[in-house]
């Protein structure tokens, strides 16, 4: 969510909270007050009949139907004033409705009455609904303009903020260019916009840096490796012993090790650096074509036994060498990892690509597979970054990888979509 409508929820929130509490603080009051006014208004009018009987005013004759004198017995103490609802009938609304009745007893005279009066006004509790309702809504109108007001003014607050935002989102270590951003007129902005742009500067240093110090390392190893590559075939092609041919090979046999591993990470480092720009979409299938067809002699050596269902049209947003060096790790740690006369499972569609095939039992959790350097101890021919390249890859693309063991099936999902 928005930062700018979590703030305008949480003011609402807030807002309508405090105007229902202070909604019925008010009812409550209001109630109770317009009841004690009522009351004191009925005890007056009491009081001036109770004076009128003391002047000797007939008792019989000031009886009318909102006003009740009933004689008691001079033995039970005075009654103080006692408030209580009663149904009148009231004539403009032509029903009954209740209303405040008070009470309260005099001895005059040497008699004791007990005076009751009520008057047809409008209930307390209509007047209070009236005035709450009347209050709400002219506070939800208020408060419906103020939110709308606050949010506009948010928006333009934090305008050069989402500006700076779209400026983070375009960076790419690529374009080899730092963030600069305009003053916004805020200081907490132009203190975050001032640091993004030191480290925007930084992280290309340092990128520049760390991707001249891989290159020349590629370069430096490659070169006296393919002179030792070279040299050693040439000490093969010598008249030597059995001693003497093991020892070369051992020796050529590690040094393309060191080669593979070099170029298995410099290739793992422009992945992560995210160097491989996404071109028009990649006809998947066709990759998938292209490297089986190259790989189907290895196969055959190997008495592997491929079966395959490659949907034809499969087009997806990846750069071309990515697709092939992704396609091409898969099937090798296939048939690399396969067993003799084993068996090799290719499904793909719109929305998945899966390979399984046969293989020893894995030494520890399948999932470590996925990291640098997780190998089969059985497999020392492996460098152990085939899969870390199949993740990364994933990773740059949004792909979902999953990969399972199920005797005697290694199986490798990727999900496309």
């Amino acid at each position: 969510m928005k930062l700018i409508n979590i703030i305008s929820l949480w003011f609402l929130g807030i807002t309508l909270a405090a105007l229902l509490i202070g909604t019925i603080v008010i009812y409550e009051k209001l109630g109770s007050e317009i009841d004690f006014e009522l009351g004191m208004e009925l005890d007056r009018q009491i009081e001036s009949y109770a004076d009128r009987i003391a002047q000797g005013a007939p008792v019989n004759k000031l009886i009318y139907d909102k006003l009740q004198i009933q004689e008691i017995s001079m033995d039970r103490p005075v009654e103080e004033l006692w408030l209580r609802d009663t149904l009148a009938y009231h004539d403009p609304m032509n029903r009954n409705e209740t209303q405040l009745k008070a009470s309260r007893s005099f001895k005059i005279n040497g008699k004791h009455y007990r005076i009751s009066y009520y008057n047809l006004v409008v209930e307390a509790d209509d007047i209070t609904e009236t005035i709450v309702i009347t209050m709400l809504t002219v506070f939800l109108a208020q408060l419906l303009f103020i939110g709308c007001f606050l949010w506009a003014i948010s928006r333009k607050i934090f305008r050069p903020f989402h500006q700076s935002l779209d400026q983070l989102q375009s960076f790419t270590l690529q374009k080899n260019t730092p963030l600069t951003f305009k003053k916004s007129g805020v200081t907490e902005f132009d203190l975050l916009n001032s640091f993004l742009a030191k480290m925007s500067t930084k992280l290309l240093t340092d990128y520049r840096k760390i991707k001249e110090f891989s290159e020349n390392l590629s370069h430096e190893i490659q070169t006296p490796s393919a002179v030792v590559r070279g040299k050693l075939e040439l000490l093969m092609n010598e008249s030597i012993n059995g001693q003497q041919a093991a020892l070369i090979q051992a020796a050529f046999d590690s040094n393309e090790h060191i080669r593979r591993i070099v170029k298995s990470l410099s290739i793992l480092a422009k992945l992560e650096n995210d160097e491989f720009e996404s071109p028009d979409p990649v006809d998947f299938s066709e990759v998938m074509a292209s490297v089986l067809s190259r790989m189907e002699e290895v196969i055959q050596m190997h008495d592997i036994q491929l079966k395959k269902h490659i949907q034809p049209g499969v087009i997806l947003p990846i750069h071309p060498f990515v697709a092939e060096i992704l396609i091409n790790n898969l099937l090798s740690n296939s048939i690399k990892h396969n067993l003799e006369g084993g068996k090799l499972d290719i499904l793909m569609d719109r929305s998945m690509l899966q390979i399984r095939n046969t293989g020893r039992t894995p030494s520890f959790d399948p999932k470590e597979m996925l990291g640098r350097f997780k190998k089969d101890g059985d497999n020392k021919d492996s460098v152990g970054l085939g899969l870390a390249i199949v993740n990364q890859i994933c990773k740059n693309y949004g792909f979902g990888l999953l990969y399972t063991f199920e005797k005697p099936f290694h199986s490798i999902q990727i999900q496309f979509r």
